[in-house]
């Protein structure tokens, strides 16, 4: 499931605070077809496990809670004997009671997290969009930002510090404001500007946080410390790797491909034309050997609305065959006659 919006509505369904319009959305969502039902309903036994046992709860802190998790677990790994009720339950079970209490924790509470850490008198202030909808919207510093499709943009209102936080795809433009910093925290990054355009992709499910500038000078980095950031100029990209918890600049082709409505390459390896469709029309593209990948392809489209239409374009002026296999489309040929 690609959608963070509808597991918040999972998260909230959960904790029992969804509204009634709310709850008719989710309903109509588990209804559409099999993959939303079973991902709902496994949502439900998880959290149904993680209630049936009479262990002290948890910390609305996400840090704090992530070291609780780890310190049980090692303590049920390195002191077995004494677990009369870990043998009843197994390990299998205890894994999955922590990791549905965690999950319901993310899922329902990070966005809510940052209500209850305001000054007084603060109030934070929202939009999100949901599949398939984006929406433009200004902040009270003349800062503009357009939201891709399953996004959260959250804020403290007054704008004193103009920072936001960020969980989806965001294209910012920003005002200078007298050498005033702006900021967004975004899945473990902080991105920092003076006054620039750049897109900012950063969704919970992926593996990586993504920063591509178009005018201006931006910083990404990890957040928290200060040595682990790339600056970034007009035309580069950084990007951030959850797993290994790294910035390096990076190539990222047709990064704001989404809000321009346009993909365009200009002698871009095949590697980079397959990441930037896949990123587009949200798909999976395979490529037979990795010699194809060094090949190049030059191409404009403009409005593309037909995924098969730009892969039979692609694979016509490349000399390559196309076709589709368990759900994915593969692009086979000689690598000799595509450079």
């Amino acid at each position: 499931m690609d959608n963070t919006y509808y597991m918040d509505l999972i998260g909230r369904y959960l904790s029992g605070g969804i509204t009634a319009a709310e709850k008719a959305e989710l309903m109509a969502w588990v209804e559409e077809n099999g993959a939303n039902r079973k991902f709902f309903d496994e949502m439900i036994q998880l959290w149904g496990m993680s209630s049936q046992y009479e262990d002290e709860p948890f910390e609305t802190n996400v840090n704090a809670a992530w070291q609780n998790l780890e310190t049980r677990l090692k303590d049920s790994v390195a002191a077995p004997a004494a677990g009369a009720r870990l043998r009843r339950l197994g390990q299998t079970r205890i894994l999955l009671r922590y990791a549905a209490a965690i999950a319901a924790l993310l899922i329902a509470g990070y966005w809510a997290l940052s209500r209850y850490n305001t000054a007084p008198g603060v109030q934070m202030v929202e939009t999100r969009t949901s599949a398939g909808e984006q929406r433009e919207l200004s902040l009270p510093d003349g800062s503009r930002v357009l939201l891709n499709e399953n996004t959260r943009l959250a804020y403290a209102e007054p704008f004193e510090q103009r920072l936001v936080q960020l969980s989806g795809e965001a294209f910012f433009e920003v005002e200078k404001m007298n050498g005033k910093p702006f900021a967004i925290e975004a899945e473990g990054t902080t991105t920092t500007v003076l006054g620039t355009s750049f897109n900012v992709r950063a969704y919970p499910q992926e593996g990586q946080v993504e920063v591509s500038v178009s005018t201006g000078k931006v910083a990404l980095q990890q957040t928290g410390e200060a040595e682990n950031k790339v600056l970034l100029e007009p035309g580069e990209s950084g990007v951030y790797s959850k797993k290994e918890a790294t910035v390096q600049e990076v190539s990222i082709s047709n990064a704001d491909a989404w809000k321009a409505q346009r993909l365009r390459f200009d002698g871009a390896s095949l590697e980079e034309v397959v990441q930037a469709v896949e990123r587009y029309f949200h798909t999976d593209i395979e490529v037979a050997t990795p010699e194809l990948l060094n090949c190049h392809f030059k191409g404009d489209f403009v409005q593309p609305e037909n995924l098969e239409v730009v892969l039979e374009a692609i694979a016509f002026t490349m000399d390559l065959q196309l076709e589709q296999k368990d759900g994915a489309y593969l692009l086979s040929g000689n690598a000799s006659r595509c450079r």
